[in-house]
């Protein structure tokens, strides 16, 4: 398996799957135009995994927001992990998290922070494994909205590990 950091193509690519596979999604253009910009301008740092040179997942740290319990001052969040279903179970997400670990502490970032919703009982499970166990705050989220309604307001955990 290989770790790296995503090009610009590459995420442009990503972004536009999913785009093309989620029609009328118009949440999906405000975060490929904020995950690109982002990371062209050093605020996020996105890795992709690859398996035989096939895609299987993902994972960003955010090193600034306006949460500033979750970013700044040494911390990083960690923020999209995602893997691709089939592929679920095999250690990629674990795989992913160290790449993202390695990489923060070679840029000087001292805490991990990462969210989750209540609902996600098996990545809270695994986020605790992984030691994210400091809990930080409970804090909702408004989405972008995925059609012309108002967005989503979600409840997210936020939890912290030293590194």
């Amino acid at each position: 398996m290989e770790i790296r950091i995503a090009t610009m193509q590459e995420l442009e690519n990503w972004w536009d799957k999913e785009i093309k596979e989620n029609v009328g999604d118009n949440s999906l253009v405000v975060w490929k135009n904020n995950f690109i910009e982002e990371n062209i301008n050093g605020k996020r740092k996105t890795f992709f995994a690859f398996d035989s040179g096939k895609y299987v997942g993902q994972g960003t740290l955010l090193f600034e927001s306006k949460d500033k319990v979750m970013t700044g001052d040494g911390k990083a969040e960690i923020i999209k992990l995602e893997i691709e279903e089939e592929c679920r179970g095999r250690g990629v997400a674990t795989e992913i998290y160290k790449a993202l670990k390695s990489y923060a502490k070679s840029v000087g970032i001292k805490t991990l922070t990462i969210g989750v919703e209540p609902s996600e009982i098996r990545n809270m499970q695994i986020y605790f494994h992984w030691g994210f166990t400091n809990f930080l705050q409970c804090i909702t989220e408004n989405y972008p909205p995925k059609s012309d309604d108002e967005g989503e307001i979600v409840t997210v955990l936020c939890y912290s590990q030293n590194i």
